[in-house]
């Protein structure tokens, strides 16, 4: 295989090998015997290993809480404050003294409070309580972004959410009588026009409260079957507040930004009162600025006709096949709706996710819900593993596996727990459940670093995009791993989505006609230098592309992912982003500042409300 330099890349390492290296080791070492259990498992997925997986996953639970592992913070009770009034006329709720960190563990912090708000009024008070005491405020859901877009010490933390609901794992959601009564979870409409703009053929505005999960509104489309959200992100223990605001995305060639979704916004401003933005050019900025304006309340998005999702693929892709991969890879791209790859390192295939959709019939009434309920195959067992994945890069004896070890038996059980269709029978579920195929996830932590790739068209004048270098980033990603040798860096996955542009001014994706979405995920036990090397070193990789100009592309990270403290051409990243974002931070300074002077605000107002360090420094100053 040959690297985007031409280099050769010896892939040394084959699955019987590392199969054959890991389970000997296991089983020399005592202490590592419960993975023999998991080892098998993957191995042989077709067998019933429920009693000894469980039995296994037992020990090392017992063995974290006895031994090494911290034990999870309890939370405290929450205090009701007097001053601070819900609009039942409840006192919100208030949580002292309580450090923060994100769930990827790179964020810590000292917020003076933290809350837990129902009500919009509540989040009107809470606003006018922090203006009394000159403290900034910032949202933090389940706390999914890898970067520094969170609050400081002696910041107010609002959560909307409960507490546990959102920091504690396993995740545990919120019970139906608390649901009741929260103002800020739910979905309303359909909404006959938002200011001036009317629905689409084909096309309804729903409003989404910033509190509603994912999980929630997967639920929601199952049971109401007549809607659906054209894209999203695979968790579904997110807010839609929280994917809105670091402007997400989903997966498709013919899909944006969440943002991009966005018909209307509406939030509570510095003074404490509710504001409404529903202009398409002040969308541009509002739709997607990460609490900047204020504390956002709900969305209105143009939601789809529902839709059934017709496959989930597999292939493999091998070094003697790799035309007729490179084929297949181009003919999927232009003929499936949803775009997606993984690969497991130093698996001898990958997985592939794509497939089509078709307009929703009246037999599909009856259609079941994918992943369905059962415990052994269903959403309850992806739930169990994705808890056994923490559990066991948790135990203090998983350090006693080579870091290669680790890498292939996650890449081994993930492959032996992914769909796979090998008898021409497409899988069929209404594209909601389509792209929450995998559950969990919230109970596995791991760190992500994100790249968003301009695809150019090829350099023979025609406009036809450049396949060759979404695959060659593809491929870039792997040589790299390779080559980390035993240091392993990335030690879950790579992914790669494609996407089309963004009209949202902040958006990576903003002046692309297509978007190659790629990042590499680890375990949060990688050696941290390790991890870090090898975000630059693929950061060097992935910001060297040039198009048929002869330009270096304007490849941009995800916001939410891991970018803080690397160089790009030799240059810190913040002063490249600062170049690369020059005209859609000049315009969207503009667009802001013209959103507030409407709205009787200012940009001081907001920086002392509501502002983030890094933010501001990079947009600006």
């Amino acid at each position: 295989m040959k690297d985007s330099e031409g280099n050769n890349v010896e892939l040394s390492l084959t699955n019987n090998a590392l199969a054959q290296d890991l389970m000997q080791h296991v089983k020399e070492q005592a202490d590592l015997r419960p993975l023999v259990a998991f080892l098998d498992a993957a191995r042989a997925p077709e067998l019933d290993h429920s009693e000894s997986v469980q039995k296994a996953a037992e020990t090392i639970k017992m063995h974290n809480m006895m031994h090494h592992v911290p034990k999870p913070t309890k939370l405290p009770a929450a205090i009701p404050h007097p001053h601070v009034l819900e609009g039942d006329g409840k006192p919100a709720l208030v949580f002292e003294s309580l450090p923060f960190q994100n769930w990827g563990q790179t964020v810590s912090n000292t917020p003076s409070t933290i809350w837990v708000i129902r009500t919009i009024a509540g989040v009107k008070n809470l606003v006018k309580f922090a203006s009394s005491q000159r403290k900034r405020v910032r949202v933090a859901g389940f706390r999914h972004t890898w970067a520094n877009l969170f609050g400081a010490d002696g910041d107010i933390i609002v959560v909307f959410l409960p507490l546990a609901t959102t920091t504690t794992l396993p995740y545990q959601p919120p019970t139906p009588e608390w649901l009741k009564t929260s103002e800020l979870v739910g979905i309303h409409g359909p909404i006959g026009s938002i200011g001036n703009r009317l629905p689409g053929k084909g096309h309804s505005f729903y409003q989404v409260m910033a509190g509603t999960t994912n999980d929630y509104f997967r639920r929601w489309c199952f049971s109401n079957k007549k809607v659906c959200i054209p894209f999203n992100v695979i968790m579904v223990e997110v807010t839609f507040g929280g994917t809105n605001g670091p402007i997400c995305h989903g997966s498709g060639l013919g899909s944006t930004t969440l943002s991009d979704l966005v018909v209307e916004i509406r939030y509570v401003d510095a003074h404490g009162e509710e504001q409404i933005v529903n202009d398409p050019d002040e969308l541009r900025a509002a739709s997607g600025c990460f609490g900047l304006l204020g504390i956002v309340t709900s969305v209105t998005l143009q939601l789809d006709d529902i839709s059934i999702q017709e496959q989930v693929k597999e292939a493999g892709i091998t070094e003697a096949q790799i035309e007729t991969a490179r084929q297949k890879f181009i003919e999927r791209c232009e003929t499936d709706y949803y775009l997606e790859w993984f690969w497991f390192p130093y698996q001898e295939h990958c997985w592939v996710n794509t497939w089509q959709k078709r307009p929703f019939q009246s037999e599909d009434a009856s259609i079941k819900t994918y992943p369905d309920d059962n415990f052994f195959t269903g959403a309850s067992s992806q739930q169990v593993q994705e808890t056994i994945a923490e559990l066991i890069t948790s135990w203090k004896h998983w350090a006693e596996v080579s870091g290669y070890h680790q890498a292939y038996w996650f890449g081994l059980a993930t492959m032996a727990t992914l769909p796979n269709v090998t008898d021409g029978k497409p899988i069929e579920t209404l594209l909601s459940d389509a792209l929450h195929f995998r559950r969990g996830i919230q109970n596995f932590r791991c760190l992500d670093s994100e790249w968003e790739i301009p695809v150019p068209p090829q350099k023979d004048g025609s406009t036809k995009r450049d396949y060759g270098l979404i695959q060659t980033a593809w491929w870039d990603a792997i040589s790299a791993i390779y080559k980390a040798g035993e240091k392993a860096p990335v030690r879950v996955a790579v992914e790669l989505r494609l996407t089309g542009g963004s009209e949202v001014l902040l958006a990576p994706q903003r002046g692309n006609a297509t978007t190659c979405s790629i990042e590499v995920l680890t375990t949060l036990t990688t050696p941290q230098n390790d991890w870090d090397d090898f975000k630059q070193e693929i950061a060097d990789i992935w910001t060297s592309y040039k198009g048929p100009d002869g330009q270096f592309l304007k490849s941009r990270p995800h916001w939410a992912k891991q970018w803080e403290g690397l160089k790009v051409h030799n240059q810190p990243i913040e002063t490249y982003l600062k170049d690369v974002y020059q005209d859609s931070f000049k315009t969207f300074r503009t667009v802001f500042e013209e959103i507030l002077k409407r709205r009787n605000s200012s940009i001081e107002e907001v920086r002392a409300r509501f502002g983030n360090d890094t933010l501001y420094r990079l947009i600006f100053e």
